[in-house]
């Protein structure tokens, strides 16, 4: 069941600026308060390579979306036999694939630098476009960002607060993405140990400036802390320019590495589906899938394979498990 589509408007709400370890007072301990989502079967755990003599390795927990052509898709089916996974190169012996049938916590981030390529009043339809589109049970948090990330809208599931907070959007300064990526990973979703279903809705063109934070060490946060980044590709204000290694990728490689490398993926702007799309998937098309890693070193980054038994469905994970220190506890 989704949101009503007649939303009520408010007024005389000011975006708030937060530094990114504000973020988790003002977001991350309300996201704890306000759910209550088992995850015995979700909580990521890890162990050594289940050498003679160890104790049981813990199962690890990934995130599998089975993408289909469109929402009208019937509902697909998994069994263990349907997928092979590798982990370091290492096949796996895969325990479970189930549904995951919870509600989804969605952070709607959206560019807010000068120089981004998309106005204002179109941020605002993105973000409406989404509103419409969620679940019941499902929250969203709306936040924008330049130099730091402003919360535009707390967490909720109330149609109405988000609207209003979707008419907050402006422009100014340079974007700080990577930063910003960071700060609601480790703020809004890595205290959040009762979510199973994590995604931010990412509208930006991939374009970073001067962010603390390299790209890497975002990127690791986002996969260590289980969270799915779909995009709404905005044209590329460089145009494709030269960019120095020590930055980051170029604006379309950093949104194509963000969306595959977590198990997600992009939308162009015009798109009109998108958010229809994303919601399908998160709420009937996300799977939890259960192994006990063998013969990997859980102290080193791995990157995953997963194949799929018929050519005709393509599933989504992860491509890297970060190391077991960095994993959400």
């Amino acid at each position: 069941m989704r949101l009503s589509n007649r939303l009520t408007l408010c007024s005389g709400i000011r975006p708030e600026r937060l530094p990114r370890r504000a973020f988790l007072l003002r977001a991350g301990l309300g996201l704890l308060c306000g759910l209550g989502l088992g995850r015995d079967a979700c909580q990521p755990v890890w162990g050594q390579s289940g050498r003679v003599g160890d104790s049981p390795v813990p199962y690890l927990s990934l995130t599998v979306i089975a993408q289909v052509p469109t929402p009208e898709a019937p509902p697909t089916r998994l069994t263990t036999t349907d997928l092979t996974l590798y982990d370091a190169g290492v096949e796996q012996v895969i325990e479970s694939i189930e549904p995951d049938p919870s509600a989804a916590t969605i952070v709607f981030l959206a560019d807010n630098s000068a120089t981004f390529q998309v106005e204002v009043g179109d941020m605002e339809q993105k973000a409406r476009s989404l509103i419409r589109e969620l679940f019941t049970g499902d929250r969203l948090m709306l936040v924008g960002y330049a130099k730091a990330p402003e919360i535009l809208c707390d967490l909720t599931d109330d149609a109405a607060q988000l609207v209003a907070g979707a008419k907050l959007f402006r422009k100014s300064s340079v974007p700080h993405l990577y930063d910003a990526l960071l700060a609601v990973t480790e703020d809004v979703f890595r205290p959040a140990t009762t979510v199973s279903k994590r995604v931010i809705v990412l509208l930006s063109d991939g374009y970073d400036e001067s962010s603390q934070t390299s790209f890497d060490a975002a990127l690791a946060a986002l996969q260590s802390a289980d969270v799915v980044v779909y995009a709404l590709q905005a044209p590329d204000r460089t145009y494709g320019a030269p960019r120095a290694k020590r930055l980051g990728p170029k604006p379309a490689e950093a949104l194509r590495r963000l969306t595959e490398e977590t198990g997600g993926r992009s939308f162009k702007l015009d798109e009109t589906q998108a958010a229809a799309v994303l919601t399908d998937e998160v709420r009937r098309r996300w799977f939890r899938l259960r192994y006990r890693p063998q013969g990997v070193n859980s102290t080193t980054a791995r990157r995953l394979f997963l194949v799929a038994a018929s050519e005709q469905v393509v599933l989504r994970t992860k491509k890297s498990q970060p190391p077991a220190s960095t994993i959400l506890k």
